[in-house]
């Protein structure tokens, strides 16, 4: 027989017994004798009933159910996340609810108060920096987990790369090719990964002397789309970068393309560093040079660390720092400045 036939009251009406008693042996709870409860759980076990664990949660008034907000769920970065949170946590019997917030503060506050008006047991936080965010966060009593983000004051589980020395590192593999004018493509002004970046990049041009340039500085909503047009603006400028540092590969693979179709060659005119190591980065005609942020790993561990809250509420808070990896492919070389 195949579950999805029988609810409690099938099985209590089988039985000859109270649908109340079918629900405390399911439960675990106490006020069935052990007679009773061995025969309830042998014939559930015979025709293969499973109770909905939505239904659980609802009897006992918490849902078994964590949310997950994040900035754009058509970003292969988040939609990986997503998957290695929802498979670590689909496996210990939570389900996940994936919230889109399209990088709109006042759509992650809505997110938040619908977290705590359907008593969700926690919440994966992996778009956010606004002071308004933090000032919420603090008065959720719940489980939470902040990915790849910094909020000034938050001390709660975090997981992230270490995201300054990723800028660092991807400008330097530029400056050691030789390259001395390098421009970058900054992330919204709400993402602290981006900021991080950023900053990482700025460190670089003074220890070498080099002039910050704020031309040379474009800001991209972290899409392919805008990416091309960003190419635009670039191939506008009067005198053009021999390297951009890009803050998402899925800007990089845009820009890429706008400056390809301009007649620009990458990366014999124009060498690109970006960030993320998505699937698509490895693909011919593509072989993006770009930061790794071992984005599976990213995702179990901050599964692991809504779990380890989930089981135990003393739980000490921990803020995992993972380091960045360059994955160095095609679209780089050396320079030297004429």
């Amino acid at each position: 027989m195949k579950n999805g036939k029988y609810g409690i009251s099938d099985v209590a009406e089988m039985l000859g017994v109270s649908k109340s008693t079918v629900s405390r042996v399911i439960n675990g709870n106490e006020g069935v004798g052990p007679e009773l409860r061995k025969k309830v759980m042998d014939f559930i076990n015979e025709i293969g009933y499973q109770p909905s664990t939505l239904a659980q949660s609802l009897s006992k008034g918490r849902m078994n159910i964590v949310a997950l907000i994040l900035g754009d769920i058509r970003n292969p970065f988040y939609a990986d996340l997503a998957f290695n949170i929802q498979r670590i946590l689909n496996d210990n019997s939570y389900m996940v609810m994936v919230l889109n917030s399209e990088y709109n503060i006042e759509r992650e506050l809505e997110f938040l108060k619908l977290t705590e008006q359907f008593n969700f047991a926690g919440l994966i936080l992996i778009t956010a920096q606004e002071e308004i965010i933090e000032d919420r966060l603090k008065n959720m009593n719940l489980p939470k987990v902040l990915v790849n983000r910094i909020l000034p004051h938050y001390t709660g589980d975090s997981v992230l790369i270490d995201n300054f020395q990723a800028g660092y590192q991807a400008t330097m593999h530029l400056i050691e090719l030789g390259h001395r004018h390098i421009g970058f493509i900054k992330g919204p002004g709400v993402s602290s990964a981006s900021s991080q970046r950023f900053a990482g990049y700025r460190q670089v041009l003074q220890n070498y002397g080099l002039p910050f340039e704020e031309e040379c500085v474009f800001i991209s909503d972290l899409k392919l789309e805008t990416g091309r047009s960003l190419a635009d603006d670039f191939c506008k400028l009067e005198k053009r970068p021999s390297a951009m540092v890009i803050v998402n590969d899925m800007t990089a693979i845009g820009f890429m393309d706008g400056c390809r179709n301009a007649g620009i060659r990458i990366p014999e005119d124009l060498s690109i560093v970006s960030f993320d190591n998505i699937a698509m980065a490895s693909m011919y005609g593509i072989e993006l040079t770009t930061i790794s942020q071992h984005v599976d790993e990213m995702g179990e561990k901050a599964a692991h660390l809504m779990l380890k809250q989930l089981n135990d509420k003393d739980a000490k808070p921990e803020r995992i720092i993972m380091e960045p990896t360059l994955i160095v492919r095609k679209t780089t070389c050396e320079h030297t400045e004429s």
